[in-house]
């Protein structure tokens, strides 16, 4: 946006460390503010005063996520001092999501959620799957979809395989590796993949799996137990966070990435994969699964071991159908989801918002 040319203001806990693109002249203005105190969920009123006269001069007021009780707050007083606001849920009113705590959940949109969504100028989804799972919980008639922007510097010059496999994947050899990149937690269904990966080990030579990501330390240890148990753990290396041209060099050196998510909104993993050249297997569980199926650069399967293991050796058995697959994924994310082209979507949607009358 401030390369567009607009005032922005980011109000946030959290402002350091801030990305190298958030410094520097023409960054937007990033302003830090202590964390809500009232039971760590809510602004006391000395908090949200000062937090609304930073939004002072504002045409839009844009809060992320669906259940911040701050955040009901913020946008309380907004319609009070009649101030336009959009919200971002980013996947919270997704099926999965709302599966858990659902009875709470429920509360909270009969006694302040409803209202909260209902008043909103707009509601910014990142897939067309993500709107349409909402409209079971909310008013999404103020729904709009536009995807995530994503920062494609690191795709530009890619730094090649040499780096990851020097450095990261060496113990895997040199021959077809599967890699799982992401938040290593219950969510991401790793023991789908595990099992998968114990499937192909009977019936042709174990292929290696890599895991980078971090997680909860005795999720870890089950994970390690359960490869152990399936007589693959000389096969399976957890090589921890990987980041940075590491992480592209990483995905290059990949033959694919493989993701049995049980939820995802976006799922950036799997567009940064083909922002490499990656082709990538997921499930319908990932809100854009419908995008990755329709540029050719994903399968889309059940989420079951005998499912990702039948997708895994399909693209092992025809090297030039995944290699097609990784360019035209690539194609994909470099044509449509670059922030340059995401920018001009943002900005027509909050230019379309600052026409309504606030509610």
């Amino acid at each position: 946006m401030t390369d567009a040319g607009q005032d922005v203001t980011v109000i946030t806990p959290n402002p350091e460390p801030r990305p190298s693109t958030l410094k520097g002249e023409g960054a937007p203005k990033i302003v830090g503010v202590d964390k809500p105190k009232l039971r760590n969920a809510l602004f006391s009123k000395r908090q949200l005063d000062h937090i609304m006269s930073l939004t002072d001069g504002a045409d839009i007021i844009h809060l992320h996520g669906a259940w911040i009780p701050a955040n009901i707050q913020i946008a309380a007083r907004a319609r009070r001092v009649k101030r336009r606001y959009i919200i971002s849920p980013h996947g919270m009113l997704d099926d999965w999501c709302m599966s858990y705590h659902a009875a709470r959940k429920h509360v909270f949109l009969s006694l302040a959620g409803r209202t909260f969504f209902e008043r909103a100028v707009a509601i910014f989804f990142c897939a067309q799957g993500e709107l349409e799972q909402a409209a079971h919980y909310i008013d999404n008639s103020a729904g709009r979809v536009v995807p995530a922007a994503m920062d494609l510097t690191p795709f530009t010059n890619l730094p090649g395989p040499a780096e990851a496999q020097r450095d990261i994947a060496g113990a895997a050899g040199d021959g077809p590796l599967v890699l799982f990149l992401s938040r290593v937690d219950h969510k991401k269904g790793l023991e789908v993949l595990l099992d998968a990966m114990s499937l192909i080990a009977k019936r042709r030579t174990p292929v290696p799996l890599v895991i980078a990501g971090t997680g909860e330390p005795r999720y870890v240890d089950k994970l390690k137990a359960q490869a152990a148990a399936l007589g693959i753990a000389d096969t399976v290396h957890f090589v921890g966070l990987v980041r940075g041209t590491a992480k592209v060099s990483l995905f290059q050196r990949a033959s694919l990435l493989a993701l049995p998510t049980k939820q995802e909104n976006f799922g950036l993993v799997l567009t940064e994969a083909l922002a490499a050249g990656t082709p990538v297997i997921t499930t319908k569980n990932v809100d854009i699964w419908p995008e990755l199926e329709a540029c050719n650069g994903g399968l889309i399967v059940d989420r079951t071991p005998e499912a990702f293991a039948s997708a895994i050796e399909s693209l092992l058995d025809d090297p030039q159908r995944a290699r097609d697959m990784g360019q035209t994924g690539h194609e994909w994310v470099h044509r449509d989801l670059s922030r340059e082209v995401l920018s001009d979507r943002f900005l027509e949607l909050y230019r379309e918002a600052v026409t309504k009358p606030p509610r």
